[in-house]
This record gives C-alpha cells, structure tokens and sequence, in this order.
C-alpha cells in the first residue's frame, strides 16, 4: 500500500515528502492527517506479536525514495538473513544464558545495551565471561548435547508462507546469513521453499564485510539492484547490502529491528520497512 496525500499526482513521482512507501501491509489502514508539504502522516498498524493497535508516524512507516510512488520493484531474486528475520532467536538466547550461568532476564538485558551500543551482539558474552571464545563454547555445547537447534519451532509463522509465495510468483529465493555450517545443515533439513541456502560458515566470510555481499551478488541471479536483500540488522544487513549495490527490506522485529527501524541510516538506505513478511511479496515482482 502507498500513502499518499489527498491530491497527489500519480502521474508522476514526487521527491517532497509527500512520496510514502506505507509498511502496514493493509489497505484498511487509516491515513488519518496529511498535509502537501509537510505529509503529517499516521497510520494505525497492528503490532507484529500481540495484535494491538499501534500509531506510527511516516518516518517509520515509510521511507521516502525516487520509487516511492511505485507500487512494486521488478526484481530477479529475494535472499534472506536468517536470525530474527526467518528464525525466533528467543530460545537460543536462552540457551546461551543457560550455558554460562546467567539468568535469561540478565543475559537479555546486556545483550540490549551491547545492541544499542552499536556493538556486536557476540561483545555480551564478554561482560560475563572476559576472553569468551565463541567458537570454542559452540564447540562445547555440541560436544555436550546442548548445540544449536533449528526446527519448524524457530520459525516465525510468516517465514514458510513468505518464501513460497515469493516462490509461486516466479522470484529466485535464497538464505544467506551469518550462520555456522551447522546451522546450514539444519536449514535444509527444514525443507524450506528455496533455490538456495549458504551461511557465513561455509563462506568463510561474514556480515558486514563487503565480501559477503560479494558472494551474495553471485549466489543469487541478477544484477545487484535486480537482488533485494531482507534483514533485521541496520550493520549487518542494511547498510552493508545498500553498499554493495542490492535492494533492502529492513523487518522490524526483534531487538535489532525495532531498535533501528526509525534510525537515520536505515531511512536512508531501507527501500521498504515492513513489520511482517507477509508484506514483501506484493512489493516485489518478477521479470517478465
């Protein structure tokens, strides 16, 4: 759905603030206040989890770009992240403050402020464990019978349903993210709608570093601006997939997601910020 001021031409696109790209997903959402100039917009949304009504203003709902005013971008391919983006991370989190002693109310809380720091969520375990090596204690939890798991639980209920409709319309579908090999194996095992699956493990190399999205602009068909890339993660997804060329769809949900969703570089670099997946395939659409 695109917002727009009464009287808008639509025969042409706008560079005011009156272009809106809406995230709600919804034609009955409600445009209750604009203005030519300034485009005071406010839609009322549902929220992700609980189903409440929300009241966000435009410059969460909606980024203004040169493609505002279109309904759809012709893409060629979808490549998703896979932590809070396909994935509930909530219970793995949990096992990680089970590992190293902590509550999962604590181990929640540092995480939070590491986040909204700007660092990377792995810098957490320092505070409780200084020299933590993550890689070792991954090790450690497989050789306890205590590793990673990814099954039909961890996947958000709009995951499935958005991969194989992106699918049915004729888009490449892919997963790309900073996961470990391990975790691949896990991924495919769910039988997902995809063309492909490839995390950082196999790559040997991670988000953010260029070469990632290196890697992605080959894994996936398509020039780099026919690829959108969908995550949660201002560092790791938007700004570094924006860099390197791609289209992006910040999701906002999950701590990263909502933390950033109104952040100035997310508003600069998003071409759409969307609350569920169950958005993204009306916004994109195949080559002919």
């Amino acid at each position: 759905m695109i917002a727009r001021p009464p009287g808008a031409n639509r025969g042409r696109r706008h560079q005011t603030r009156q272009g809106l790209r809406s995230i709600d997903g919804d034609d009955t959402a409600k445009v209750e206040t604009c203005h030519a100039d300034t485009a005071s917009v406010w839609i009322w949304i549902a929220d992700a989890r609980t189903g409440a009504p929300i009241r966000q203003p435009n410059r969460v709902l909606a980024r203004r770009t040169s493609l505002a005013m279109e309904a759809t971008v012709v893409v060629r391919s979808v490549v998703f992240d896979v932590g809070e983006t396909l994935l509930d991370d909530t219970a793995e989190f949990g096992r990680w403050a089970d590992w190293i002693g902590v509550p999962r109310h604590t181990f929640s809380a540092v995480l939070g402020a590491v986040t909204a720091q700007g660092h990377d969520n792995a810098e957490t375990f320092q505070y409780f464990k200084p020299g933590f090596d993550l890689v070792k204690e991954r090790q450690a939890r497989e050789d306890a019978g205590a590793g990673e798991v990814i099954g039909d639980a961890e996947l958000y209920p709009d995951a499935r349903p958005c991969l194989r409709e992106l699918k049915v319309r004729g888009l490449w579908v892919g997963i790309a993210g900073n996961q470990t090999t391990r975790a691949a194996a896990l991924l495919r095992a769910l039988d997902l709608p995809v063309d492909d699956i490839a995390t950082s493990g196999e790559w040997g190399v991670a988000k953010p570093q260029p070469g990632f999205f290196e890697r992605v602009t080959r894994f996936a068909p398509g020039e780099p601006h026919e690829i959108v890339y969908v995550g949660d993660h201002r560092d790791n997804d938007i700004v570094p997939a924006h860099a390197a060329g791609l289209r992006t769809v910040l999701l906002r949900r999950g701590p990263w997601g909502y933390l950033w969703a109104e952040d100035p570089p997310v508003v600069a670099t998003a071409d759409w910020i969307i609350n569920s997946l169950a958005e993204l395939p009306d916004l994109v659409r195949p080559l002919s």
